[in-house]
Parts: C-alpha cells; sequence; structure tokens
C-alpha cells in the first residue's frame, strides 16, 4: 500500500459570532447567508470524522483508514485511535463566550468529559484586536466567584493584543475568549469539552 498527502472534506460548524472570511481568505465552499465560525480540517471526535477526499481512500474516514494502516499512517503499528489532534480554522467576526476546558485532572473529578489544550495560530486579526488568556494578576477564587455570580468574568480575563504570525499556547484549564476581526488556525486535543 502507498501512502499520500491525505486531503480532507471540511466539516463546517455555523456559530453565532462567526463570518465569511473562510471563503474570502481560503476559497472555502460555504453558503452566503451562514455564520460559519469554524472549518474542521481534521478531526476524529465520536460525531464528527474528517473524511478523505483524494486518492484511493477517497470517501473513507480518517479513523477507518488508520484502523487498516496504523503503522503507516501514525508510524505505530499499535496505534488504536482517536486520532490525536484536532485541526481547525476559526473566524471570529464577533466575540466569542468566555471558555474553560477541562484539564485531566478535572475529568477525573468530574468523572466526564475529555481533557482539552489549545494552540492558536493568528492568520489575521483587525488591528487593535486581542485575545483573552487567563485572569488577571491578583484574582482570587472568590473574585471569580462573584464574576460568575454577576455575569462579569469577562472582565477579570487578561487581554492580550494580537497581530498576524502570532502564536498562543493555551493549556487545558486556562480561562479564554478570541476577539472580533480575528481569523485563527487552531490546533488542539480531540476534544470537544467545554
Amino acid at each position: 500500500m502507498g501512502i499520500y498527502p491525505l486531503k480532507f472534506k471540511p466539516i463546517y460548524k455555523q456559530r453565532i459570532w462567526g463570518g465569511q472570511k473562510l471563503r474570502e481568505v481560503f476559497g472555502k465552499d460555504i453558503p452566503p447567508s451562514e455564520k460559519i465560525g469554524e472549518s474542521w480540517e481534521l478531526a476524529d471526535l465520536p460525531d464528527d470524522k474528517s473524511v478523505i477526499a483524494n486518492g484511493e481512500f477517497a470517501g473513507q474516514t480518517l479513523s477507518s483508514v488508520i484502523q487498516k494502516y496504523p503503522k503507516e499512517i501514525t508510524g505505530d503499528k499499535n496505534f488504536s485511535g482517536p486520532f490525536p489532534l484536532l485541526i481547525k480554522f476559526l473566524d471570529a467576526e464577533d466575540i466569542l463566550s468566555v471558555q474553560v476546558h477541562p484539564d485531566p485532572e478535572t475529568c477525573q473529578r468530574m468523572g466526564k468529559g475529555e481533557p482539552k489544550t489549545e494552540c492558536w495560530y493568528i492568520i489575521s486579526a483587525v488591528p487593535g484586536e486581542a485575545i483573552y488568556k487567563g485572569l488577571k494578576k491578583g484574582v482570587t477564587k472568590q473574585q471569580f466567584v462573584e464574576a460568575i455570580k454577576n455575569g462579569t468574568v469577562a472582565q477579570l480575563l487578561a487581554k492580550v493584543p494580537v497581530e498576524a504570525g502570532q502564536c498562543h499556547f493555551l493549556p487545558a484549564g486556562t480561562a479564554h475568549s478570541i476577539g472580533a476581526g480575528l481569523l485563527i488556525a487552531e490546533i488542539q486535543t480531540p476534544s470537544d469539552t467545554t
């Protein structure tokens, strides 16, 4: 069997904060009337599996081909999946909600979910825009609890100005958000737990 560069059909995710930049920048075939916030380029989650778009494996999922050829695709003959990365493009036309993805300890303590660490590469940014990454210095647990109760958590986040070409690491457990006008490539742990 000859392994070749696999290309995948994108999985589009409609989001209230999404826009049309994926069409404008990458030529994605998205409906002009829909707000597409995410284009999953490589996914191997239970409900979202990348489908190969080219060559002899066209039409098959990444996971099904890995099951047949684990060593050839991953380098590990005992690899059983899922594929260890989720790769996507994010089009944040509007600001996103504040999110926290669990770390392994939190998942274990709660008895559910999968940990999720992310890395963002800023493709383009409206001048003056920012991401929100972690809490401001000095924020206490009590302040955070109160902010959750009164809906002001965003005011406690550390605002980080961004520009194209930057890369930002967000370990699992980091409170974060994305500002409006950002186009981001995201590489993350294969989890959709928030």
